[in-house]
């Protein structure tokens, strides 16, 4: 059975006693046309005006795309809702107490949001056995009621009151029977209706790998259409017309907790075009505040070109170097304030990048920024051609030139645009010699050098655990990566080999190096160790003795 029919006469007084008028309005901006209400589209992009609101008739219509109804229609449409949650919403947003015997009967995605509801009430009732984690982490009480934060104790099976088959659908025990959560903070994810789909569950002691594990997709959870407390956020998104997109569950816990309650975050994955096309619906001005390391800059040029693909330009906020929105929430509120109260547009923050970046790389930072920008040369041409004139005032190159980066940028990516790049030996025989221990892990040098993402990430995941994981773990965690890892464990190298393959890497990194440093006395030694680096010139300790 599916849930109870709501009577046409109760639809009927619900949209009898509403104005469509003031339900449009917490979502697009309408301006007053005569007898009718005006707006740009929020169904399709448009850049004159073709839909309208009657309120005396009681409808919306887009000349455009042709999408019309009433106040239940608008909220069905714009939110991705059914014929019965918008109806509870249209409620909620009128304050019209939605009658108890409409509610939901049990259907089966009803029981296993209803399992994901009191597995989320369960963990949340054992919060206080890590209230001194909650306490190091500055979370109060009412953010953790908030945002339902819980634990999940070691023997949590034993004690939910919930059908197994339900809580293998919510992936809270694997097929095995095994506990998925075990001993570790638990994080509810909430879909935009306010539905418990998921889990994210953070590790609580130093030896519990990995960090965060989250619930695998499922019918219920899809990664690319959630973003984490963007259901706390939705009414405040909505009034301020505002989002700031950060990285990570905590950075969203801890700015609501200072009272910046617009914060979303991409679910364990990058922002999709999904999440920007729901962004876009809801808000007008879009902020980037990712972490301040090198993957918060990679992820801000990927982030900006999904946003102007769809004529959007992000705001950016760069928090210090090492900080990140948590961190400076609870540690730099004013810092945090002014931050926000200032973000650079885009443009300024690309222009700024091609300034600070080391001359040898510049012209390849010019081509990164422009392709971000480069949707706005069919979308928008004025805005685009005004950045390449403020690009060309900086870099004092002529615009010819630019625009032909551009073309050089795109013909590179378009020539193999899905292919793989070919893990080159040498980086084989460097991540076969670290999974035999006969390199250590703990060696200083950049992930950056790898030309293999696979290779990258391999050398990341084993710097992070401090030590080699075994196979089954790496293909359980990171199946993306268990062809790669099996192909380099069969594959046999020598001794010789595997030491030719270190001081390729590690000469790779002191030319890394090198380019970093001003230092007259540093360069000189910098280049002196790369001449003299040869496999000959001694053993593995030795190769390893030139970056330390």
């Amino acid at each position: 059975m599916g849930r109870k029919k709501i009577p046409h006469s109760f639809v009927e007084d619900l949209l009898s006693r509403v104005d469509i008028v003031d339900i449009v309005s917490r979502y697009v901006s309408l301006k007053q046309i005569g007898r009718n209400f005006s707006a740009l589209c929020p169904f399709h992009p448009e850049k004159t005006p073709s839909f309208i609101v009657s309120p005396e008739k009681q409808i919306f219509k887009c000349f455009g795309c042709g999408a019309g109804g009433n106040a239940i229609t608008f909220v069905e449409k714009y939110e991705n809702l059914s014929f019965y949650e918008a109806v509870k919403r249209i409620c909620e947003l009128s304050g019209i107490e939605f009658p108890s015997e409409f509610s939901e009967e049990d259907s089966e995605t009803d029981k296993v949001l209803e399992g994901a509801l009191q597995a989320a009430k369960f963990f949340h009732s054992h919060i206080d056995a890590i209230k001194d984690y909650l306490e190091k982490r500055s979370i109060k009480k009412p953010t953790a009621r908030r945002f339902l934060i819980g634990y999940a104790p070691s023997d949590y099976l034993q004690h939910l009151k919930v059908d197994r088959e339900i809580l293998k659908k919510l992936h809270l025990i694997t097929e095995n029977g095994y506990p998925f959560f075990r001993d570790r903070l638990i994080i509810p994810i909430f879909n935009h209706s306010g539905k418990i789909v998921a889990f994210g569950g953070r590790a609580l002691k130093d030896n519990q790998n990995p960090k965060y594990i989250n619930s695998p997709e499922s019918q219920f959870f899809h990664k690319s259409s959630i973003l984490y407390g963007f259901y706390q956020a939705k009414e405040q998104i909505l009034k301020e017309k505002e989002v700031i997109v950060v990285e990570g569950y905590f950075d969203v816990i801890s700015l609501f907790q200072t009272g910046i309650e617009k914060a979303v975050a991409p679910m364990g994955t990058s922002l999709t075009e999904n999440h920007a096309k729901i962004l876009k619906r809801y808000a007008r001005r879009i902020i980037l505040f990712f972490d301040g390391d090198e993957a918060g800059e990679k992820a801000i040029l990927r982030s900006s070109k999904i946003f102007t693909e769809l004529e959007l330009e992000p705001l950016i906020v760069r928090p210090p170097k090492g900080e990140d929105p948590d961190s400076l929430a609870k540690e730099q509120p004013e810092t945090l304030t002014r931050l926000l109260s200032s973000p650079m547009p885009l443009t300024e923050y690309l222009i700024e990048r091609v300034k600070k970046a080391p001359i040898e790389i510049q012209a390849e930072e010019i081509r990164k920024v422009l392709d971000v920008f480069s949707p706005m040369k069919e979308k928008n041409p004025f805005k685009f051609k005004k950045f390449l004139i403020e690009l060309s005032a900086v870099t004092g190159a002529d615009i010819k030139w630019l625009e032909k980066q551009l073309s050089l940028y795109r013909n590179k990516k378009q020539n193999n645009p899905v292919a793989k790049v070919m893990i080159p030996e040498y980086e084989k025989a460097f991540i076969k010699g670290l999974i035999d221990r006969k390199i250590p892990v703990s060696l200083d040098i950049s992930p950056n050098i790898f030309v293999s993402d696979d290779c990258r990430k391999l050398f990341i995941l084993f710097k992070m655990k401090g030590d080699i994981p075994s196979l089954i773990e790496i293909e359980q965690e990171y199946p993306e990566l268990g062809g790669t890892i099996a192909e380099i464990v069969l594959t046999k190298f020598t001794e010789e080999e595997i030491k030719a393959s270190l001081c390729k890497i590690v000469k790779k990194e002191l030319d890394r190096r090198l380019k970093n440093t001003k230092s007259f006395t540093d360069r000189k030694r910098l280049k002196e160790l790369c001449i003299n680096l040869t496999p000959e010139a001694g053993g593995i300790e030795k190769i390893i003795s030139c970056i330390h």
